[in-house]
């Protein structure tokens, strides 16, 4: 992680509200700024993984090297990193608890071959619960907090906890 300048985490209090686009959107803005190549997504949503589908990847899988494992490529150059990648079929649920969350997030941040990036911007599920948590606790050099919320009075509420939480 010490080649990437810019850290930004994408949250959400309530599923549904668009996060997971705003961060596929962001990361194609970032790129076609000025920045193509040197932005990255690491879809931390671990058991609703959802980034590959947005941004053209489905069915794509990590390459390794003697330097540890690749992101793919997606449009612009935008280097992802996702669950989806790992798992046999597209169906295939996650059910984990805790400790082994913790750990694919570990082990998404620190063996995974990022390469020089101006930008992560890292897609957490919603809430607060285990991958959100265990993101900041290893991420404490955090640039960035993006909150994505729709104008309902129960996203507004359960936002709030968001915005302490960040």
């Amino acid at each position: 992680m010490s080649k990437v300048k810019h850290k930004i985490a994408v949250i959400s209090g309530k599923g549904g509200v668009g996060k997971s686009v705003v961060t596929a959107n962001l990361a194609v803005a970032f790129a076609l700024n000025g920045r193509e190549g040197r932005v990255g997504i690491l879809d931390a949503d671990i058991h609703g993984p959802c980034i590959p589908k947005i941004i053209g990847l489905k069915g794509t899988r990590l390459q390794a090297g003697p330097p540890g494992i690749f992101p793919a490529s997606g449009p612009l150059g935008i280097k992802v990193v996702s669950m989806d990648f790992l798992l046999p079929e597209q169906e295939t649920p996650v059910i984990w608890r805790g400790p082994l969350k913790y750990q694919a997030i570990r082990q998404f941040l620190s063996d995974i071959v990022w390469g020089e990036l101006d930008y992560l911007f890292i897609d957490l599920p919603p809430g607060t619960g285990d991958e959100p948590l265990s993101v900041m606790q290893l991420l404490p050099d955090m640039d960035g907090v993006v909150i994505v919320t729709i104008p309902s009075e129960v996203s507004q509420g359960v936002v709030k906890k968001a915005v302490s939480f960040a």
